[in-house]
């Protein structure tokens, strides 16, 4: 495996905290290179190895596990949920949530009650 600079990896964990914490927004790789300075191939190539995934699958799989635990913990409507972990309309992020968990959120949280 290639070995980063702890600069690179320090960069990447800032990246990866400003993803995971304003879920209601979305930032292209392209806007994120140009934030943090760095080459828009290198940051797609260390976020991967840092968290063993791309970045749009680590942050669907992000804003989905976010949903269900909303769904589990919360009566907000799956519309408002949708909104909340960063998906435009409830259409995308109920195919989003299907990808993932293999359920609709409305058969999810039937389950969970």
């Amino acid at each position: 495996m290639t070995q980063y600079f702890s600069q690179q990896t320090e960069l990447i964990k800032e990246i990866h905290q400003q993803l995971t914490e304003h879920l209601d927004q979305r930032f292209t790789i392209a806007e994120l290179s140009k934030q943090y300075l760095i080459n828009t191939s290198t940051l797609k190539e260390i976020f991967k190895a840092v968290y063993g995934q791309p970045i749009a699958t680590y942050m669907k799989e992000f804003r989905v596990r976010q949903a269900m635990k909303l769904l589990r913990e919360t009566d907000a409507s799956i519309a408002d949920i949708a909104n909340q972990v960063g998906y435009e309309t409830q259409g995308k992020f109920s195919k989003a949530f299907k990808d993932v968990v293999q359920v609709l959120p409305t058969e999810y949280r039937k389950m969970q009650h």
